[in-house]
């Protein structure tokens, strides 16, 4: 049997090197030839948002690094296994960096799972799925949206089998070594995971002064011409209305330059209110993102707390895919000091598609109104209502419609490459 791991751990990092030995010893010892991507020591670039891997190389990224490769090992595999540390609640940067790319092994067209839309299978066979989590003390909040992060994932990868496990603290070699058996025998007889609960957003923080400025921060890769964008911008457009003064930052132009990310650091250190803007990518943020909050995190609190907002988007109608990203992100506002101030969620963004909300049709009202509503709050320092999230719920296009356009969209893309007839092209099947 053959098992592909992906550690997305750091070179220091002592648990997860225990960790990673421990499991390889279990997997020997329980029949599995491992192939270990140590993700630290590999090429892979960020997810460029294009999907290319749907509509120009079907089933295959267009960038040839490392994800390849990661991609090819996966479907030949009977057990993929997750190493990470546990990253507000989510997964470590490097490993999500590997997982975005996973998006070329499923197919672009929609099929309805429990009720709500995902992605249709390419391969006829997926891999069992393990994920191993590591933290050093006890975090409850943390360890549920980790396993809701899991058991979300496996639902769009078709795992056949899915387990997760955490380890706490620095167990002793048998402890350890009984919790990596015991996953894997989880994994050999298919114990059904079950549906994690995902714990409630906690409260907003109210302040007694309105913020004098507002940072927009846009975490998509498309970046002017994405839904982030939009969103963000016309949620800052209200704030400036009410004398807020605002600006926006490009996360996918900045991080990789070192005197843009110092401007960056330099001005959230004078800025009242932040807001992030971002769509979701497999279940969670994209990995430039985590790798940004990651470093925020790191730094010294701040002396006085920052006001933190984020606005999230996905490619499904509904909004409710958006839930383990907002969990996260409140467990990284606690974890940086930072003060919650809400989320919000928005189901089927391809349709605003990166156009200005004040440009498009009635189907914007209901956006426009729950950010009107969104920023008349955060103006006076209170924290975004429910009354905006409830207004963002009343979907613009029923879900049936929305999956039909978007798979005729995705048909007029492939043939504009010419790769229409390919669109369930299975480059990796070896058999």
């Amino acid at each position: 049997m053959k098992a592909v791991v992906l550690d997305g751990s750091a070179a220091d990092d002592r648990c997860g090197q225990r960790v990673r030995q421990t499991l390889l010893d279990q997997c020997a010892a329980q029949g599995y030839v491992a192939q270990t991507f140590t993700l630290r020591e590999g090429e892979i670039g960020n997810c460029a948002g294009d999907f290319f891997c749907w509509v120009r190389s079907p089933g295959q990224c267009v960038v040839a690094d490392d994800n390849r490769a990661i991609a090819a090992a996966i479907v030949a595999a009977e057990l993929l296994i997750y190493l990470t540390p546990m990253t507000f609640g989510g997964y470590s940067s490097l490993l999500k960096q590997a997982v975005d790319h996973q998006i070329q092994n499923i197919a672009p067209f929609f099929v309805t799972l429990n009720g709500e839309t995902h992605h249709e299978r390419r391969y006829d066979r997926y891999p069992n799925f393990l994920v191993i989590g590591w933290q050093g003390a006890p975090n409850p909040r943390a360890e549920a949206i980790f396993r809701h992060l899991v058991w979300r994932n496996s639902l769009n990868f078709y795992a056949p089998a899915t387990h997760c496990t955490i380890v706490t603290g620095m167990p002793a070699e048998a402890e350890l070594a009984a919790q990596m058996a015991s996953a894997l025998a989880a994994i050999a007889r298919a114990e059904p995971m079950g549906v994690p609960e995902l714990p409630e957003l906690p409260d907003g923080t109210a302040h007694h002064t309105p913020p004098r400025n507002a940072l927009l921060l846009v975490g998509s890769p498309r970046t002017r011409k994405s839904t982030s964008f939009a969103l963000g911008e016309y949620l800052m457009q209200q704030l400036a209305a009410q004398g807020i003064a605002t600006s926006t930052v490009f996360l996918h132009t900045t991080l990789n330059n070192p005197a843009k990310l110092q401007a960056l650091l330099g001005q959230l250190a004078t800025t009242d209110l932040i807001v992030l803007a971002f769509p979701l990518y497999i279940d969670t943020l994209p990995a430039p993102v985590i790798r940004f909050l990651e470093q925020l995190a790191a730094r010294p609190r701040p002396p006085l707390p920052k006001r933190f907002v984020v606005i999230g988007n996905c490619g499904f109608p509904e909004a409710r895919h958006l839930e383990n990203a907002l969990a996260i992100c409140a467990e990284f506002a606690y974890a940086a000091g930072y003060d919650w101030q809400g989320g919000l969620a928005l189901g089927g963004g391809e349709m605003v598609h990166g156009e200005p909300l004040a440009k498009l049709d009635g189907r914007a009202m209901p956006i426009r109104a729950a950010l009107a509503i969104a920023a008349e709050a955060l103006a006076q320092g209170h924290p975004i209502p429910a009354a905006a999230q409830e207004r963002m719920n009343r979907t613009f296009i029923p879900a049936w419609l929305y999956r039909l356009v978007g798979s005729i969209g995705w048909r007029v893309e492939a043939r504009r490459w010419g790769v229409h007839s390919e669109l369930y092209r299975r480059p990796y099947q070896t058999e």
